[in-house]
């Protein structure tokens, strides 16, 4: 046998558990930043918009079959049939379309303008979402009958709206 092969069985191995624990620790830090990037745990969570439907006034009269008008706006202020937004997040988002199921029938609505919804605190975090009063629909709506919807934000966001037609 040669010296550059003898160790006396010897080497310079690591020990198993000097290996384990190192296969431990590179698992653990792996699955801390795989369930941060999929769970967004880290950074992202901190500046996001919190927007929810708070209130509604949607008018059976302006909502009917034989209306011309599927599209809404927005304003800082209620009038006409309208919906409520408000963000208690940090960061702002856009309303970009809406629907309203009802009858049986689903009816989009696009937006005609801008709608921004600010972050919290900001002068547009409550904003109205205004229906004109030749609102098309595709049943004419009922005077305290149930409706169901949805408003699409710009991040991706569905907002469920419920109610009874006013």
């Amino acid at each position: 046998m040669s010296a550059k092969n003898s160790r006396d069985g010897h080497g310079r191995a690591i020990s198993p558990i000097v290996a384990t624990v190192l296969v431990v620790a590179v698992t653990l830090i792996a699955s801390v930043a795989v369930s941060g990037f999929v769970f967004g745990v880290f950074g992202q969570g901190q500046n996001t918009a919190q927007v929810a439907v708070t209130g509604n006034a949607l008018l059976a009269a302006d909502f009917t079959g034989a209306g011309t008008t599927t599209t809404f706006t927005c304003a800082t202020t209620s009038s006409l049939a309208y919906l409520t937004l408000t963000n208690t997040g940090s960061a702002g988002a856009s309303v970009t379309a809406i629907t309203i199921t009802w009858a049986g029938g689903q009816t989009s609505y696009t937006l005609s303008g801008t709608c921004r919804i600010g972050a919290s605190g900001s002068a547009t975090a409550t904003s109205y979402v205004i229906f004109p009063a030749t609102t098309l629909i595709t049943t004419s709506a009922v005077t305290l009958q149930a409706y169901t919807g949805t408003v699409a934000l710009s991040n991706g966001a569905q907002l469920l709206v419920t109610g009874t037609w006013q």
